[in-house]
């Protein structure tokens, strides 16, 4: 478990980083490559330790899982993908939400805290609530940021059909990654 704790500390405390004016200042002293460089490093870091981490826990009942919880992870999860890809490409979904990474990530957190009950798993999921809203907040209290630039409908039917073609392999290969099949 102390792995998998150190894990979700550097990769959540350098995600953090952007939302504060450290950035600004490790920018000026390392250079945008070198900050970006180690940024990356660190992230990856801080993965690699949650995914071992996680895999060396023990399973640790926390509490039972909601009767409706599974379904609610498979319905909410296709809304989920969506956003987490509308944020990395041109689409027109984020005039809606500002935040589609974000929010993405509080859908699939909140979608498989009421789906699992173990200690490791509620630490993970409730982990990517916690921070997402608090970058919310951090993000928002900078100000409204920029509007997004209108582009053609056909992004969004693209960013919708790139999320629920991910969404699918996800829902299929989710035993071989993560351990549990939802077949």
């Amino acid at each position: 478990m102390t792995l998998f704790v150190i894990g979700i500390i550097l990769f959540f405390g350098v995600h953090f980083v952007p939302s504060m004016p450290l950035k600004s200042i490790m920018v000026n002293r390392l250079g945008e490559m070198r900050f970006k460089g180690l940024f990356s490093l660190i992230s990856a870091l801080g993965l690699g330790l949650i995914i071992y981490g996680f895999s060396l826990t023990k399973f640790q009942p926390l509490f039972d899982p909601l009767s409706w919880g599974r379904n609610a992870a498979i319905f909410t999860m296709p809304i989920a993908v969506i956003l987490i890809c509308a944020a990395q490409m041109p689409n027109n979904l984020k005039t809606l939400v500002r935040h589609p990474m974000l929010g993405g990530l509080i859908l699939w957190g909140l979608s498989h805290l009421v789906a699992n009950g173990d200690l490791a798993s509620t630490i993970l999921f409730a982990s990517f609530v916690v921070f997402s809203i608090i970058n919310i907040l951090l993000v928002n209290a900078r100000g409204p940021g920029v509007a997004p630039t209108p582009v053609s409908k056909l992004w969004d039917l693209g960013t919708i059909a790139i999320g629920l073609a991910l969404y699918v392999l996800l829902f299929q290969f989710h035993g071989v990654f993560a351990g549990i099949p939802l077949k």
